[in-house]
């Protein structure tokens, strides 16, 4: 399966740097009216600046009300433990900086240092939430190295991420650091770690881990009027083994065993013009994760349908439509009252999902962006302490954005 695997990496790869020769890109437009995730081309200026430093400000209003899935919640600290309802209702209020300087040394030579400080404070009920309280503070160093104009752009990068909770159970250090050919392949090394890390936690996502990922990326043009874009990754992850007791039982991990996880991505994305100003994008999204450790053996397709409507330049409104299945491979599901019945099918999750974003900008410096996510989620399981698998999502946010 690996050798497999790594022979359609190659052939991607190969047929990756033909197309960035032989299909230039279309409508760059696209990007810069709608924010949209294409490989599309930085447009060049004849005469690059020296330098350049920029400011951007982030104020962001959010309303969730289903807050605790989105975080690592350990019963033996946190005052979320024996909670009633797994849907607990906040605000967020999030403020960030995004500090950015380029530096042009030579014409073939470049150097770009971003610093990004952020403050989140979180209000719930009977001030439940307040031990998630956070700041962020991340710092990005990449140099960049083109020998010629005609060829794609060599990248090397680090980032450094440092996370601070009101509860210190949480804080960790993330670095990263990246190699790039132009938008076509890309390598990125993650590692995480808290700073206890000797205690034995409830969720695994509390446990560090190292990652290695590869991603390929293949843009294309199909008639005159339509972009498409074909992303395949791998990456391997490897985590670290002070898990509890409860963990080791339900996955069947050995106290001495580590769990290491192969996961393979795969996105195909179409991008058309329907009109003037209307912009359509249909998607597909394949993930597969295998373990050495069967519990944590899965795979999710989400399929997504988007639509770009501009009103004028700098203002638009976008709608996104999403289904989502997840299967459970080593998970067999029980019955009301736990137990596993005879050739028990395993879990699987569907779920939909709405999303739309209203995008207006004042001046060229401020803008306000509206946003709605509305998540469905059912599982199949039976077991009523798995109930809360079966949720509705909202969130709602507010933000307003400078640019100097």
């Amino acid at each position: 399966m690996i050798k497999y695997t790594y022979s359609i990496l190659i052939g991607l790869l190969i047929y990756s740097l033909q197309a960035a020769i032989y299909f230039p890109p279309a409508h760059a437009q696209f990007q810069d009216e709608f924010e949209l995730d294409l490989p599309l081309p930085e447009p060049k200026s004849p005469e690059p600046a020296p330098y350049k430093f920029s400011i951007d400000a982030n104020i962001t209003n959010t309303y969730n009300n289903h807050i605790e899935l989105g975080l690592s919640v350990d019963p033996y600290t946190s005052s979320l433990a024996g909670q009633e309802s797994p849907q607990l209702q906040g605000i967020i209020n999030q403020f960030n900086m995004n500090l950015r300087g380029d530096l042009s040394l030579t014409d073939k030579f470049r150097i770009q240092l971003q610093l990004t400080p952020q403050y989140d404070n979180y209000n719930g009920k009977e001030g439940k939430l307040n031990e998630f309280d956070a700041f962020y503070g991340v710092s990005l160093t990449e140099f960049g190295f083109r020998p010629f104009s005609s060829f794609p752009e060599f990248v090397a990068s680090h980032q450094f991420q440092r996370l601070s909770r009101s509860l210190d159970v949480y804080n960790n250090i993330e670095q990263r650091v990246g190699l790039r050919v132009g938008r076509v392949l890309e390598y990125n090394l993650r590692h995480q770690r808290f700073d206890d890390e000797s205690q034995l936690r409830e969720d695994f996502l509390l446990i560090g881990s190292t990652n290695h990922k590869v991603t390929s990326r293949i843009q294309f043009g199909l008639m005159e009027q339509m972009i498409g874009k074909l992303e395949f990754g791998v990456e391997y992850g490897r985590y670290q083994t002070n898990l509890n007791n409860l963990i080791l039982g339900i996955a069947q991990i050995e106290d001495d065993e580590r769990r290491s996880d192969w996961r393979h991505f795969s996105t195909l994305k179409l991008l058309q013009t329907a009109a003037e100003r209307i912009v359509l994008q249909e998607e597909i999204n394949f993930f597969l994760n295998r373990s050495n450790i069967e519990f944590f053996n899965f795979a999710s397709l989400e399929t997504a349908a988007s639509s770009y409507y501009k009103i004028d330049s700098g203002r638009w409104i976008r709608l996104r439509f999403s289904r989502v299945w997840v299967r459970f491979e080593g998970r067999q599901i029980q019955d009301i009252s736990g137990i596993v019945l005879e050739d028990a099918d395993n879990r699987n999750d569907s779920q939909w999902g709405i999303n739309s974003q209203f995008n207006w900008k004042f001046t060229p410096y401020l803008s306000l962006i509206v946003d709605y996510q509305y998540t469905h989620n059912r599982t199949n399981e039976l077991d009523p302490i798995l109930d809360f698998l079966n949720y509705n999502h909202n969130i709602v946010s507010i933000s307003l954005r400078g640019n100097y």
